[in-house]
């Protein structure tokens, strides 16, 4: 009881925690539901069907990450509603036209798609990707407006909404009999277009039509014009690296890639749950830190991350080929193998994912805009060369990976000091 009561006093008087707690526990809670219903519908599915939706969803994944320009992030910076609204049709619009863009190209290039990956059914069904762009990057500009109205509740119960949708909607689709990529493909849009619209439903204040004295959108454009020049090319090489990975796995082997992806995703659920928590520790205590303490904090909480993180990496490396089979079916059996194979790579992601905003801090970004370039092209390069065949290859490129990330522990180090000799600069 008293534990309880301490906990709820946390609460009522740390708004900003609750926050925190409220969108944590509606990711976590989607992210265990997609867990379960996955081990149903991957032995529904076969990897090869796996394998075609994620070519699908990598080549739509790399633009629903710009579909907006990121000016749906401007949203939740100006001081009045008003201003945010225009932000959020100027976002809206461009959303609509880059969907409709991509929908019209993925038209004329069936045939061109058709020849790189030797797969029919993505190739014929790649223009409807321009409705899952609009989609999933409407959700997004519609979750910044409800984070700056501050209804974190509505953004927890879409992030459940939108993975019980897809998730339950391809599992709909299979048990009726629709065992391929295209009831996939449906099932996931089903829970896309749910998300949508029960998120809209609950933004009235969205929707109103501005008034005759707001800015116009060419105004609010070149306002926050920053944000398309600064932010895009970081998120633009984030989607590359991340979606780019799994278009060249595909180039080899549909059927590896849906092996390969099995196991990307069921291993990125554990390391989101442990990175948000140990983030938003470290990034309290970042936020707090005075020049003179910053590389001791760096250094300790990579120690602190390596600690908690790596002794599970070792289990899963050892079991991870047995415990692929036993949970999702014999079919998945290469995906225990790259299940090991990546855990190195995984398991540097986990230590040194709290310490990335440390460059923000000490105005380092340049540094950190250098180092994604290198982290995005160096696996790209490896997997197109392709030199070990398929596993050997991940493999090479999860040490690879694994070392660019300890030498990024590195680079926070010495960011960490320069930020720490501003305090010895400052006393003389």
């Amino acid at each position: 009881m008293r534990a309880w009561r301490w906990a709820t006093n946390q609460l009522e008087h740390r708004p900003v925690f609750k926050n925190v707690l409220v969108l944590l526990t509606g990711s976590t809670l989607a992210q265990l539901i997609a867990i379960l219903i996955s081990l149903l519908t991957a032995r529904i599915f076969s990897p090869e069907d796996f394998g075609a939706f994620a070519i699908y969803g990598s080549i739509t994944g790399v633009v629903t990450a710009i579909a907006s320009l990121r000016y749906d992030m401007t949203i939740v910076l100006p001081d009045s509603d008003e201003e945010a609204r225009v932000v959020g049709k100027l976002a809206t619009r461009i959303n609509v036209i880059i969907s409709v863009a991509f929908a019209l190209a993925a038209v004329f290039l069936r045939n061109w798609v058709f020849d790189l990956w030797g797969n029919r059914v993505v190739a014929d069904w790649l223009p409807v990707g321009g409705l899952s762009i609009f989609l999933v990057a409407q959700v997004t500009i519609l979750q910044y407006w409800h984070n700056r109205t501050r209804n974190y509740k509505a953004i927890s119960i879409n992030r459940v909404e939108q993975t019980v949708g897809s998730a339950g909607g391809q599992l709909g689709f299979g048990v009726a009999g629709m065992v391929s990529m295209q009831g996939l493909l449906f099932g996931t849009l089903v829970g896309q277009a749910w998300a949508f619209f029960r998120l809209n439903a609950k933004a009235k204040d969205f929707r109103q039509p501005v008034g005759e004295d707001a800015p116009s959108l060419a105004y609010v454009a070149k306002k926050y014009k920053k944000m398309p020049l600064l932010n895009l090319p970081n998120a633009l090489v984030d989607a590359v690296r991340v979606n780019g990975i799994q278009m060249l796995v595909g180039l080899v082997a549909v059927s590896g890639l849906g092996q390969f992806n099995l196991a990307w995703r069921t291993l990125q659920v554990p390391i989101g749950l442990i990175n948000g928590a140990i983030s938003q520790v470290f990034y309290r205590e970042l936020a707090a830190i005075k020049p003179g303490g910053m590389r001791l904090l760096v250094g300790r909480t990579t120690l602190r991350s390596a600690v908690f993180g790596i002794p599970p990496f070792i289990a899963l490396y050892i079991v991870s080929p047995w415990l692929f089979t036993f949970v999702f079916g014999p079919q998945w059996d290469q995906a225990g193998d790259f299940a090991r194979a990546l855990t190195p790579w995984l398991a540097l992601q986990l230590i040194t994912s709290p310490i990335s905003t440390v460059f923000v801090v000490t105005s380092k970004q340049q540094w950190l805009l250098a180092f994604s370039v290198v982290f995005a092209a160096a696996p790209l390069a490896l997997l197109a060369i392709n030199p070990f065949g398929l596993l050997g290859t991940i493999a090479a490129m999860s040490w690879m990976m694994a070392g660019l990330l300890g030498f990024m522990i590195v680079m926070a180090l010495w960011a960490a000091r320069d930020f720490d000799r501003t305090a010895d600069s400052s006393e003389a």
